[in-house]
């Protein structure tokens, strides 16, 4: 079975106040953060992936494709951008019951793909897989 989301990429926040600023989260500024933020930043992103994993049927093994489309002309490392990405939904399909875990023998594979440059900073998911 094959299954397409289109998902926000994971951000964090830094600052306070009308200071706050909302930046992506990639893996050389996840690396940095204090626990605590790290945490925070799952969690969100939990929530914003919580709607889509509900609708997912349960998995017995899966194949993860990553299509990542950033906004603005400035270059980056998608690898950094599908660390988070990969992580968070990993962790809340386990949480949400759609894979039993998150290892070689439930998620037998994953790539990633720079799609383009957008309006907006997203990801479209494509998860197939042997259902459970």
């Amino acid at each position: 079975m094959k299954t397409k989301a289109i998902l926000p990429l994971p951000v964090f926040s830094k600052g306070r106040g009308d200071k706050k600023k909302t930046n992506l989260l990639s893996m050389n500024v996840f690396r940095n953060l204090h626990h605590f933020s790290k945490n925070k930043a799952k969690q969100d992103y939990h929530k914003v992936t919580e709607e889509f994993i509900k609708t997912l049927p349960k998995y017995k093994t899966l194949v993860v494709t990553y299509t990542l489309y950033f906004k603005g002309n400035r270059k980056k490392d998608v690898d950094n951008y599908t660390f988070p990405v990969h992580k968070f939904l990993m962790d809340a399909l386990v949480e949400g019951g759609v894979i039993e875990d998150d290892n070689y023998d439930y998620v037998t594979e994953f790539t990633t793909k720079f799609g383009g440059i957008e309006d907006t900073n997203y990801v479209v998911v494509e998860l197939t897989g042997e259902l459970a």
